[in-house]
């Protein structure tokens, strides 16, 4: 279905250029020859244009610097679950978190930025145009809108825990606010604008209205899950971005809804299953790679950067250059905190440590590496990547409940996660039980992005080895990515992020 967006994406790739975000003329973004604005105008005034466009957005997510790769892998560099291999030279200054290498930043002129911002104003002109096109299924256009919402929602927290401080625990000497927020298609050049940047607040309520509207428009059956946005992934991301805010009991609230949905838990004895499934049965949402022509390939797919293996088990076959593997040293070990509660007879009891292993030694040194992306979709470097799983619900609620005081609730849902994954159940109070509900979110996602982003939501300093450059104290300004230099070049309204 995704083929169609050729129709729509031409004009609204050109006119997207003309925003704040794409300066830069060698962009390979601008690269695709525009066609007429009236090309665009009579592809979203039909169901088969809207149905094109929003699955333009979906291809925009698949880019390295989103969720081809940075998404997850630049966060995991940043934070201390990682380290980096050297074996193609790709992530090491990010993993040292040396200035200006990060999220595409450096290497790329702010691509992220770029990326999500194209995406952002494809999610516009659906909604622009959405309400005007006639559909004979009230409930594709009902699915679609509340797609392009979701979207956006998501690619707009996306940039402001990128570029912006999180509410609560912002360095107000150093805050620059929010990311901008341009909620009107850009179509043509007149309908340009150049924002400053809104406080964080104003983001965050703009992103919470976009849920709500999201929510509001799906269908409950949730058609299209994970490959979509679809009720049950709205309901778990309103209940992160609720947490990143620290409106707990919203977090709560959208949690307890999504929980409730069709899709659950995985048991204990299918999970490490799952990982080796093409698609997870836990994922909310998931950024789909269905074709080969999708395939990322060999030097930046996610298998390539996490892993040398192409098959569990057979260290004889090199594939990737596993880029990025496991801290197994120094008091933050993502290794040794998973290997941290045994068996009486000296057994590793989390299930979660199957998805490490040693890789080959066809690059140089043999590391243990993360197998949560090996090839599932049957293709080396072809991977569903799950953006929200429903462990994320429990593990939200757990941290919500702990601040709101509800501790008994937080630790029941702490249990959940903790005897799903093979450990005895907790009975941890006070301090020590929040301490254990973010070391759980560490060994939960790791590899899946969220490490970085859990330490700055918290203001938590990063320690790391010296040779990953020591670390960083929350107070320093690379905790934030700079706005690309492309974006202050063209719009005078906009603030650096201190320290650029």
């Amino acid at each position: 279905m995704r083929t169609l967006k050729s129709i729509v994406l031409s004009t609204s790739l050109l006119t997207a250029s003309l925003l704040t975000v794409t300066a830069c003329k060698n962009s390979e973004f601008l690269e695709v020859k525009p066609r007429s604005q009236g090309d665009s105008q009579i592809a979203l005034t039909t169901p088969e244009g809207i149905d094109a466009a929003v699955n333009g957005i979906y291809d925009r997510l698949q880019s390295v610097v989103l969720y081809g790769r940075d998404m997850l892998a630049v966060s995991e560099a940043l934070g201390d679950n990682a380290q980096f291999t050297n074996k193609s030279g790709r992530l090491a200054n990010e993993n040292r978190n040396i200035q200006n290498n990060t999220f595409g930043t450096a290497t790329s002129g702010g691509a992220t930025w770029q990326t999500a911002y194209f995406a952002i104003n494809q999610a516009n002109l659906v909604l622009d145009n959405i309400g005007s096109v006639t559909f004979a299924d009230t409930n594709q256009r009902n699915r679609l809108q509340g797609q392009a919402y979701f979207l956006r929602a998501l690619l707009y927290h996306d940039l402001s825990r990128i570029y912006a401080y999180d509410p609560g625990v912002a360095v107000a000497s150093q805050d620059r606010g929010g990311v901008p927020l341009l909620l009107v298609g850009v179509a043509d050049q007149s309908k340009i604008t150049l924002p400053a940047r809104p406080a964080v607040a104003d983001v965050y309520k703009q992103i919470y209205a976009d849920l709500q509207n999201a929510i509001a428009a799906f269908n409950r059956s949730n058609p299209g899950a994970p490959a979509y946005g679809n009720r049950q992934a709205a309901q778990a991301l309103f209940s992160r971005v609720a947490l990143y805010n620290k409106d707990y009991a919203t977090a709560v609230k959208y949690a307890t809804d999504a929980i409730g949905g069709a899709i659950k838990l995985s048991p204990n004895a299918s999970y490490v299953g799952g990982w080796r499934a093409p698609q997870n049965p836990e994922s909310l949402f998931e950024v789909q790679f269905a074709v080969a022509s999708e395939n990322i390939g060999v030097n930046t797919s996610l298998q390539t950067t996490y892993t040398t293996l192409v098959r569990l088990g057979d260290r004889n076959a090199t594939g990737g250059f596993g880029d990025l593997v496991p801290t197994t040293v120094g008091s933050t070990s993502f290794i040794a905190d998973l290997e941290a509660e045994k068996s009486a007879a000296g057994a590793v009891l989390d299930i979660r440590r199957q998805l490490y292993e040693l890789g080959t030694a066809g690059r140089g040194t043999a590391f243990i590496e993360c197998t949560k992306f090996l090839g599932k979709n049957g293709t080396i470097n072809l991977d569903n990547v799950p953006a929200i799983r429903v462990s994320e619900l429990y593990l939200n609620r757990a941290e919500a409940n702990f601040n709101l005081g509800n501790t008994a609730d937080a630790l029941t849902d702490l249990n959940v996660i903790r005897q799903r994954c093979g450990l005895p159940a907790s009975t941890l109070t006070d301090a020590p039980l929040l301490a254990e509900i973010y070391r759980q979110e560490r060994l939960e996602f790791g590899f899946e992005g969220h490490r970085w982003f859990d330490l700055k939501r918290t203001g938590q300093n990063v320690v790391k080895a010296t040779a990953q450059g020591g670390g960083l104290a929350y107070t320093d300004n690379r905790i934030l990515a700079p706005i690309p230099v492309n974006e202050l070049s063209t719009n005078k309204s906009i603030k650096q992020n201190f320290g650029y």
